[in-house]
């Protein structure tokens, strides 16, 4: 999620084209993220000192962290704790920039205390972003007050990211009473509370998602494709469900409902989280406590 948000920030600030952060996420996948650039990452080391200990592993039959640690530059605390980090998919990104030779791990950096900035995040925020956890993320998504959401926005975002696309991001969330669509679908579950959640959207946006989960190729967001939607919905829900049932919450989920031909969706409050799909807009869409409904086209 972390390398989709910070990717497209790049793109957006023609740091980086469209292709090349195709290639980056290509990339991302085959990279072991290097001990040098963690420790630069992690202010641990100067670009300078990471240069200078890989310069000597060509000539010296040692490990990054071992040359380091007798230079005096990281202890041998610091190089555990670093290797624990490689896993890490913000600074795989930053390794895949470096491997294209797009920008350095300190460059990168720097765009993200632009970005920081921008969209008005903490320096606490920011460790959140580049954890790539879900849990530590969405609450920089959703706003306050609205805490009652989190697991089930979370879960379907954990959901899609296993079941869909492992990149997908989302924008700003945001509660309404509104919103404009052309088609969707949706799921009633009745319990100590009522929620409901929808996915919708405009023109072909939801057919990337419909053809992956339904694993078959749609050729249009049909009632066929949407009947993928609402089971996907299905897979969320159920657990979503399982989540409250070790709580001791008990919930019957409805069948989903979809259509092919609606103007928007509508309720007294909901929460609206836009996601980006496989490169499309669908807006994940639940209530608590409130009904929300379709509305067919007139």
């Amino acid at each position: 999620m972390v390398s989709s948000i910070v990717g497209n920030y790049l793109l957006e600030k023609n740091l980086i084209t469209a292709e090349q952060l195709k290639d980056l996420m290509k990339e991302q996948q085959k990279v072991r993220v290097k001990l040098g650039l963690i420790a630069v990452a992690e202010g641990l080391m100067t670009q300078e000192e990471a240069d200078k200990v890989n310069r000597l592993q060509a000539v010296m039959d040692k490990r990054f962290g071992d040359i380091a640690v007798e230079k005096g530059y990281l202890t041998e605390g610091q190089v555990e704790a670093l290797l624990k980090k490689q896993g890490n998919a913000y600074l795989a990104f930053a390794q895949a920039l470096e491997n294209q030779q797009l920008m350095s791990i300190e460059q990168l950096e720097q765009y993200m205390i632009d970005f920081q900035r921008e969209y008005n995040l903490t320096g606490s925020d920011i460790e959140d972003l580049k954890s790539d956890d879900v849990d530590r993320i969405l609450p920089l998504y959703l706003p306050g007050g609205t805490e009652k959401y989190m697991n089930v926005v979370g879960t379907a975002l954990r959901t899609i990211m296993r079941c869909v696309d492992t990149e997908v991001y989302p924008e700003k969330a945001f509660l309404a009473t509104s919103l404009e669509a052309d088609n969707g679908a949706s799921q009633l579950m009745e319990g100590e509370r009522d929620v409901i959640c929808a996915m919708a959207g405009k023109g072909q946006a939801l057919l990337p998602t419909a053809s992956i989960f339904g694993k078959e190729e749609f050729a249009e967001v049909n009632m066929d494709a949407l009947d993928a939607i609402g089971e996907l919905l299905n897979c969320i829900n159920g657990l979503y469900a399982t989540s409250l049932s070790q709580g001791g919450v008990s919930m019957e989920l409805y069948p989903p409902e979809f259509s092919d031909k609606i103007s928007g969706i509508s309720g007294k409050e909901m929460m609206v989280v836009p996601m980006y799909i496989k490169g499309q807009k669908v807006n994940f869409v639940t209530a608590i406590d409130n009904r929300i409904e379709m509305k067919q086209e007139v």
